[in-house]
């Protein structure tokens, strides 16, 4: 019998075999999808303990130093880690000491102004408490700046069972450093410290796991070549930012830091589809893209492939979260969490439309037109920014929600006419392919919370248990009992995945 030990080393072997772009794209997707597992299970392990022992108000006081930290970094950041996942070199060192200059000084940037501007960015969200909190945050930014610049080759050569290591490991290191200062001082600095101490571990294992070893070396021409692809990723940070994060600051400084706090948190709990799914598919197909971006049958063919998987995965998992949201939160969060349900059942519907827009941006990126999500991006912003107001005026904080979800509808016919146009489709191909789980992923939705409201009575463990296996068998079922009669191919998923591992 074989031990358990030569098991392990025999599925990492099969995961790093390499083989057809396919293949190793489908190997990258195990590892990503790993990643974010792990990602996701210490974080939800990190907020269920930690909402019991700090209040909403200390995880609001955070949110408004993290926003404006986010602010900072996407406002800076230049693009050049994607330029270099795009070039078509496979060896690209040369480049790697410039970026790593830029690196720094960037980081060095952001940690100066974090430094001046924290106490009145503080007093400007009446929340006076959290200046210091946004100065050592962006103190730790020079953390980041120091890392091996040659772990880009994780994404670009699609080796992600390395980054598996550098990202779980962080992970893990600010959950047991956070709840250890919870425990002992049961404030907002237990979320700081988790959050420094993870930084210290990305920058030591950045080093201990890719051997390149940058100098202090910059070329003006390099820098050039980068910023060429990298400025419309600029661009699109900087507008990924106002519609992703601007609705945090919005809620910090319309509402109080514990109404913050609530939508924070929901944002984690019900975006799981975008942030753990999509974005497991899309961080694989940016890449494996790349390498197929002149060759348009094949563009078209992953593309379709990357859609169907993800939102056979994904709606499925936006319905669900909908559904038991009002189980959830009671239950592992406890009752003073309750007001953040109707968020979350909100902006689980965002993730779902996420989950199907997500996957075009890889598409964007490959081609070497980025400039079209980003002009996208500016109309998102601009819809935001006419509605966010009166929203919130009308509907409270859930109205926040809603200006983002009609943001997302109000582009979404131009950003498929323009992925279409790229891989030369037509929009019934599209719809093929989406409609099945997402007509399936309502069912199931319906069945799930008819359930709740007429037959379980009351809140606990196993109803909400029997809920969520209800879910995975009722979608589960229909979407096989669709494939046997429609041809949907659900099981050529499946197939391929167990091929290519």
């Amino acid at each position: 019998m074989r031990s358990i030990l030569e098991l392990l080393r025999d599925i990492y072997e099969r995961l790093t075999a390499g083989g057809t772009t396919e293949q190793q794209a489908v190997q990258s997707g195990v590892w990503v999808a790993g990643i974010n597992v792990g990602d996701r299970v210490l974080q939800l392990l990190n907020v269920i303990i930690l909402a019991r022992l700090l209040s909403p108000e200390a995880f609001g006081l955070l949110g408004i130093a993290l926003v404006v930290m986010m602010a900072l970094n996407q406002f800076s950041r230049l693009g050049f880690d994607e330029a270099l996942i795009h070039n078509e070199k496979e060896d690209i060192d040369d480049y790697l000491n410039t970026l790593w200059v830029m690196k720094i000084g960037r980081t060095t940037a952001v940690a100066v102004i974090a430094i001046l501007i924290g106490p009145p960015l503080a007093e400007f969200f009446g929340e006076p408490q959290a200046g210091r909190l946004i100065q050592v945050l962006g103190g730790a930014q020079l953390l980041l700046g120091l890392q091996n610049p040659g772990i880009v080759y994780f994404q670009k050569d699609l080796n992600f069972h390395r980054e598996f290591v550098y990202q779980v490991g962080s992970r893990f290191t600010d959950l047991v450093v956070a709840v250890a200062f919870a425990l002992v001082f049961r404030s907002v600095w237990a979320l700081v410290a988790g959050n420094v101490a993870s930084k210290i571990v990305k920058l030591v294992m950045s080093y201990a796991i890719h051997s390149f070893r940058p100098i202090i070396e910059f070329e003006l021409d390099y820098a050039k070549e980068m910023f060429d692809f990298g400025k419309w990723m600029f661009i699109s940070t900087i507008l990924m930012f106002l519609y992703g994060q601007a609705d945090d600051a919005f809620v910090g400084w319309f509402f109080t830091a514990s109404a913050l706090g609530f939508y924070q948190l929901a944002y984690r709990f019900s975006n799981a589809p975008a942030t753990e799914v999509t974005h497991v598919i899309s961080r694989v197909v940016f890449p494996a893209l790349s390498q197929v971006q002149n060759d348009i049958e094949r563009l078209r063919e992953g593309y379709l492939r990357a859609l169907q998987l993800s939102t056979v995965i994904a709606f499925p998992m936006a319905a669900g979260i909908f559904a038991i949201a009002p189980q959830f939160v009671p239950i592992f969060l406890g009752n003073q969490w309750e007001p953040m349900i109707p968020l979350m059942q909100a902006l689980a519907v965002w993730g779902g439309i996420r989950a199907f827009g997500a996957n075009g941006g890889g598409v964007f990126k490959a081609v070497g037109r980025p400039d079209i999500p980003t002009k996208l991006q500016a109309v998102k912003v601009l819809v935001i920014a006419l509605t966010i107001y009166p929203a919130a005026e009308y509907f409270d904080v859930v109205g926040v929600a809603y200006a983002i979800i009609g943001s997302s509808f109000f582009v979404l016919p131009p950003r498929i006419y323009f992925l279409l146009s790229i891989i030369q489709a037509d929009i019934w191909t599209v719809v093929n392919h989406v409609m099945p789980p997402l007509i399936m992923s309502t069912i199931m939705c319906a069945v799930v919370l008819s359930t709740d409201l007429y037959i379980l009575s009351g809140t606990g463990l196993p109803q909400f248990i029997s809920l969520v296996v209800l879910g995975v068998v009722t979608y589960s079922i229909s979407m096989f009992m669709l494939d046997a009669k429609t041809g949907y191919d659900v099981r050529s998923i499946y197939e391929s995945a167990r091929n290519s591992v």
